[in-house]
């Protein structure tokens, strides 16, 4: 292949935010793949590794210039020898299991602290193919659509799986719209809610924001606006409205991926025989559990991380046949804006759960 130069967004060690430069791209590995990144979306680790937090990922990957981004679709541009499995001009989503164990579950996740990884803040990257599934080919799908489910979409079907049979193992008696699921706002927490109420579960969202209201009424999922609450009224006012939607039988799955900050509520919400499940801790890990409680009310703890192949395949097949999907994007940030992007996730003044960048 010879060496290629690509324009890329390089975070830099010791630097505050991104800058653009031209990196070379190395020869290409026989089970390796030449890409074209189309459209990426944001995702929360791209800030956590500009913050250091909760690891520091240059000290983690043993590199001073990192490129970020591990959620988007990309199109093939150029095979290695013994890739088998595709062929140039595939659409393909990024797949961000870049280690995994011998089970297929990840150990590092590519992109982010996977060392010598590329994510697809660059014009071009390239991938080992076990890092890429193919998209089906459905005009009624955007790519843009595509860009949004690759992480977010992917991480919600994993951990979904895992947290419903952990309830239906000590359930199994209770019928799906007898399950109550509630979830802290976000972009993973309305995909798992999605799919759970297309299992026929009642399905409850935690957020303030208005966008994110509507999207999650017109699916059918009933919300708790807590915009305007005071703080000290929050756990008061929710758990009221908890007991009066499950008939004083608290929540049967809780999805919070937010950690410390709202942990006691979530905890005080549940009910008997329930599941707190994440797959993220955006205000930190460390949590205090008072494990005797937990265990006289038989509470199943799920905690994931991403998913491994066969998961990802699973996922976007349910996707295709169930339009289990992310909005349709109504604005998409231009390649020069994506420091802006970073700014207003930032700054909070993101209105979509899945903001969405063009890079070609």
């Amino acid at each position: 292949m010879g060496k290629i130069e690509s324009e890329a967004w390089v975070l830099k060690r010791d630097e505050k935010g991104f800058i653009k430069k031209n990196i070379v791209i190395e020869n290409l590995e026989e089970d390796e793949v030449l890409l074209k990144p189309l459209y990426g979306c944001l995702e929360g680790n791209m800030v956590h590794a500009i913050n250091n937090d909760p690891i520091n990922i240059f000290d983690e990957r043993k590199e001073d210039e990192i490129v970020l981004g591990n959620a988007g679709v990309l199109e093939i541009e150029r095979l290695g020898s013994k890739s088998k499995n595709f062929k140039v001009g595939d659409k393909v989503i990024y797949f961000c299991n870049g280690e995994s164990d011998k089970y297929g579950y990840p150990l590092k996740i590519t992109g982010y602290d996977k060392s010598n990884s590329m994510g697809v803040l660059s014009k071009r990257i390239k991938l080992n193919e076990k890092e890429i599934l193919k998209i089906p080919e459905n005009k009624n799908i955007s790519l843009e659509q595509w860009a949004a489910f690759s992480l977010k979409f992917i991480t919600a079907w994993s951990n979904w799986k895992v947290a419903y049979n952990a309830w239906k193992i000590q359930m199994p008696e209770v019928e799906p719209k007898d399950i109550y699921v509630f979830g802290w706002g976000g972009g993973v927490t309305y995909a798992e809610l999605l799919l759970a109420k297309k299992y026929g579960c009642k399905c409850y969202m935690i957020t303030s924001k208005e966008e994110n209201i509507k999207l999650c009424k017109e699916n059918k999922i009933d919300v708790f606006n807590r915009r305007g609450i005071d703080s000290n009224k929050i756990e008061k006012e929710l758990l009221e409205y908890i007991n009066t939607k499950t008939n004083n039988k608290g929540v049967s799955i809780f999805i919070d991926n937010i950690g410390r900050d709202v942990y006691k509520i979530t905890t005080k919400a549940l009910g008997r025989q329930a599941v707190i499940t994440t797959s993220g801790w955006k205000t930190g890990g460390m949590l205090p559990i008072l494990r005797q409680n937990e265990c006289q009310n038989r509470h199943i703890h799920v905690f994931t991380h991403y998913a491994k192949m066969q998961e990802g395949i699973e996922a976007i097949d349910f996707a295709q046949k169930n339009l289990w999907l992310p909005p349709a994007c109504e604005k998409v940030y231009q390649w020069d804006e994506i420091p802006n992007l970073i700014e207003d996730y930032k700054l909070g003044n993101l209105k979509t759960y899945f903001p969405i960048f063009k890079i070609n």
